[in-house]
């Protein structure tokens, strides 16, 4: 898939992406770990009509450059700062799957007035320390097994009810993610801000659209002042799988949000 665009982030390295529709109101996509640009597609073609959309490849994923040491949360969030500046966009909503519900927390912290809202998507589920307990786990697994650990963590966002199709998809993407990248992401992770301690200093509302029946500390979640919906999917991708109920959700969000 050739980007619309690419520009390059604050350490030099290349970010492409893709942009669709016109207007003042910018709605930016942002993927999780391992993943890309590509699956937002949907989301782009429903919102598009209404909004300019962008998404995103965040640094060493999909068709963006690899060449960065230090794969931190701030410098994935530097990543979408550049191409807001690349668009001159002066306000959006940025919406971040997983990994990337994280990296939108750091681009409002960045940009301020510049975000008008943020909406997760399955994502900002529990307090930091449990989430880096998980990552140091992760961590160690691949230490020991890499590939049969990547396997294994790309298997568990899926259910039975995912298509064969999308499980192939999806699969082939995260596990081409270089190496050094997804681990140098986990461990990002764990030395970054507790999620959502960062959250409760924004200034800016948060909504996050959770897959039914995931873990969510729900009394953690409202203290740090977000809204939780849920949509149909117990499966991870929540915008693919089940994309009427999604994009229903990130439509009413975007109508309060600007």
């Amino acid at each position: 898939m050739t980007p619309t665009q690419s520009t390059t982030s604050t350490d030099g390295v290349k970010i492409a992406y893709d942009v669709q529709g016109e207007g003042p109101k910018t709605v930016v996509f942002v993927h999780g770990w391992t993943c890309n640009r590509s699956h937002w597609q949907g989301q782009m073609r429903t919102f598009s009509p209404r909004y300019r959309t962008i998404a995103i490849d965040l640094g060493g994923h999909g068709e963006s450059g690899s060449d960065r040491l230090e794969w931190t949360m701030p410098a994935f969030a530097r990543d979408v700062a550049a191409v807001l500046d690349q668009e001159q966009v002066d306000r959006a909503v940025v919406v971040g799957h997983s990994m990337g519900g994280i990296v939108m927390l750091h681009v409002a912290q960045q940009l301020g007035g510049r975000v008008a809202g943020l909406v997760g998507a399955d994502t900002l589920k529990i307090p930091g320390e449990k989430r880096r307990e998980g990552f140091i786990k992760l961590i160690r697994d691949m230490e020991d097994d890499y590939e049969a650990t990547a396997q294994a963590i790309v298997s568990t966002v899926f259910t039975s009810d995912t298509p064969e199709s999308l499980r192939k998809i999806i699969t082939k993407g995260m596990l081409a993610t270089p190496a050094p990248v997804r681990i140098g992401a986990i461990k990002g992770g764990i030395t970054d801000v507790p999620s959502l301690e960062l959250a409760a200093g924004l200034d800016v509302p948060i909504v996050v659209i959770n897959a039914r029946g995931s873990a969510v500390d729900t009394d953690a979640v409202g203290e740090a002042g977000i809204e939780i919906r849920f949509v149909k999917t117990t499966g991870h991708f929540v915008m693919i799988e089940d994309p009427k109920t999604f994009n229903r959700l990130l439509g009413e969000a975007l109508e309060n949000m600007f």
